[in-house]
């Protein structure tokens, strides 16, 4: 396995950001990889993953985005468009 070593001068949530954005790239080319943040991070890092989208149990769930369900009604027919001033 090769290594790359990145020193940063940013705030909590931008390293949280470099950090999950790494993951998220390593992840979509399917290599093995290990992503070894800080020891300071790792709460940070949860906390500004759950703030990238409004997907959680309380805004939809696994129903998907608010677009996402949106669409989803459009192709079924089920949409108010009434309602949606369509």
């Amino acid at each position: 396995m090769r290594e790359i070593t990145i020193r940063l001068g940013v705030d909590d949530d931008q390293y949280a950001d470099v950090v999950n954005a790494i993951w998220m790239q390593m992840n979509l080319i399917g290599c093995d990889f290990t992503v070894t943040p800080d020891h300071r991070a790792v709460p940070q890092l949860d906390k500004r993953w759950d703030e990238y989208s409004q997907v959680s149990w309380a805004a939809g769930g696994r129903r998907g985005t608010p677009q996402a369900i949106a669409a989803a009604a459009d192709r079924t027919g089920t949409r108010d468009r009434a309602a949606s001033d369509e």
